[in-house]
């Protein structure tokens, strides 16, 4: 059972974390990443740069869509000129704006084409990669009916009620998927989740109430399976509305982010406060912070004066009340701020209206997760502040910035590409477009017979390595 419900089958365009969570178990991707962040095999058995621009991968032979039709390099190629077109208007193509094509060597060869030395090719590929059908996208909605090669197939989509996935005979990894059907749910209360998990009636769920996660941990009748911190939490501000088209304003919120403060009241200690888009146990973390010192409130208070603000207007905060934790947040931050002559005004908006304020620029200030940081960079803070992404929601630009991320797009040593990480995130705290506060601890509840569940550093919820016990 999952939180929000799913709004569109169709990976071309990730359009809700929800939605990701089914359709990753429909559709296959070339390679994976695992728990200790290494890159594995899938629909790719092999792969290997060839030159600057130039990779090439082996795939498959055993592979099948669900209406039959068997897995080639045709469909790799289809898959990606597809996010190419610009008739689509793809959201994923964002990920992959430096890949210049695919080429078909035989049925089980591919080339990858991409600009010279793009560093996060194999990265992308695990985290936005799906690979789908030609036929079933000509043939039917792809918002709706979805086709892979995945542990299970699509059956049916029944509208705020569930979706019945069922075990792919075909599916190209000897012995799995372990469950014969999977029928995702999706329920916001976070007590009648853990209500239904207690007495039965789910297997799994996503969240139990925070405030009572270590209590739970000591429930025999549930498990809580192993975890970790990969959805960062963001404070986002819209720079180009007052006051936080000035730094010094942005500066001054950045250094009154009570970040502890944050993860013990509103994730009741179930986030580690960051000011980066990892937590400290991933291995991207750098530690790097260009407001040590942080909270000062004094410093933020001297920061106010200098840009001119004086308090006298409010600030609006625009929270969704079906989100308790966006709310908590403003919150916090509304009585912080009150120290430091800040009125913040928390506004209430159904999601769709928060999500048309939020990419219309019209909010000033706002909280949210992001639920894609495989690569920190390529994957979180590229999209969000590069003035040339179309997921820029704060409408910032600095051309520094700019040609730090082009020029880390750009390395392909893994230990440079992590140095230039933490030289962009520090260049990013230092202008503060979006603020980062916590890294919240994905836990997975389930029944205490149900095993093989793990939390992914992609997020990818892959349901084919779990089973139940008799």
């Amino acid at each position: 059972v999952t939180i929000d419900k799913p709004v569109n089958m169709d990976p071309a365009f990730a359009e809700l974390y929800s939605s990701m969570q089914v359709y990753q178990n429909v559709f296959s991707r070339l390679v994976e990443v695992d728990v200790n962040h290494q890159i594995i095999p899938s629909l790719a058995t092999a792969w290997h740069q060839v030159d600057d621009s130039t990779w090439e991968f082996d795939l498959v032979d055993n592979a099948w869509f669900h209406n039959g039709d068997k897995f080639s390099a045709d469909d790799v190629k289809y898959s990606f000129d597809r996010l190419a077109d610009p008739k689509l208007a793809a959201a994923n193509q964002v990920f992959f704006r430096l890949l210049q094509g695919v080429e078909v060597m035989s049925p089980t060869k591919v080339r990858f084409v991409t600009k010279a030395n793009w560093g996060g090719l194999l990265l992308t590929l695990a985290a936005a990669g799906e690979i789908v059908n030609k036929r079933a996208i000509e043939s039917s909605d792809p918002k709706l009916m979805p086709v892979g090669t995945g542990p299970y197939k699509f059956v049916d989509w029944v509208k705020d009620d569930h979706i019945t996935l069922e075990r792919w005979e075909k599916y190209f990894v000897p012995g799995k998927p372990y469950l014969d059907k999977i029928i995702f749910k999706a329920i916001a209360d976070d007590t009648v989740r853990l209500t239904g998990l207690q007495t039965g009636e789910f297997d799994w769920i996503e969240q139990v109430p925070l405030h009572r996660v270590e209590e739970l941990k000591n429930d025999t009748r549930i498990k809580a399976n192993p975890n970790g911190y990969y959805f960062p939490d963001i404070l986002y501000i819209n720079t180009t509305k007052l006051p936080f088209d000035k730094l010094a304003v942005r500066q001054a919120l950045q250094l009154a982010v009570p970040r502890e403060t944050i993860a013990k009241v509103v994730w009741h200690g179930q986030a580690a406060a960051s000011a980066e888009p990892v937590a400290p146990s991933n291995v991207w973390y750098s530690g790097e912070f260009a407001f040590p010192k942080s909270p000062d409130l004094e410093k933020a208070r001297e920061l106010l004066t200098s840009a001119g603000f004086d308090g006298s207007v409010p600030i609006n905060f625009a929270g969704q009340p079906q989100v308790p934790t966006q709310m908590l947040t403003g919150q916090v931050m509304q009585q912080q701020l009150k120290e430091i002559g800040v009125n913040l005004n928390i506004q209430s908006f159904e999601s769709a209206r928060w999500f048309e304020e939020l990419v219309t620029l019209k909010y000033q200030m706002t909280g949210s997760y992001w639920s894609a940081t495989l690569d920190p960079i390529a994957h979180c803070l590229g999209p969000n502040i590069h003035s040339k992404s179309p997921w820029n929601s704060s409408g910032f630009g600095d051309p520094a910035i700019d040609a730090a991320i082009d020029a880390y797009d750009f390395t392909i040593d893994p230990e440079a590409r992590k140095k230039s990480y933490a030289e962009i995130m520090k260049l990013t705290q230092i202008q503060s477009p979006l603020i980062f506060a916590v890294n919240f601890n994905r836990t997975y509840w389930t029944k205490p017979n149900v095993q093989g569940v793990e939390t992914l550093p992609g997020l990818n919820l892959l349901m084919e390595n779990v089973w139940i016990d008799a």
